[in-house]
């Protein structure tokens, strides 16, 4: 606990708090303008964040339709030799 002191603090809070819920930053420089500091802050915090992995496509219908249609022909053709040899 620091007594006696008065300091400026840019406190950022991540979108999707996994690797730490807040940051603090105390700011030395009164003089410089506050926009500046805020974005600077926002991107030293951005920087220990993993980053954000592309999600994998979501299979769209015609690939759905060509999938099962394609295992159900190697399925029936299977089954035709399993009947036609026995």
């Amino acid at each position: 606990m620091v007594r006696g002191v008065s300091r400026r603090v840019i406190v950022v809070k991540p979108e999707q708090p996994a690797l730490f819920e807040q940051a603090i930053f105390l700011v030395r420089d009164y003089n410089a303008p506050r926009g500046d500091m805020v974005r600077e802050a926002c991107r030293i915090a951005n920087s220990y964040l993993p980053r954000r992995r592309r999600s994998r496509r979501k299979a769209d219908g015609l690939s759905l339709l060509a999938g099962f249609c394609t295992g159900a022909l190697l399925i029936g053709t299977i089954w035709a030799l399993t009947a036609l040899v026995l």
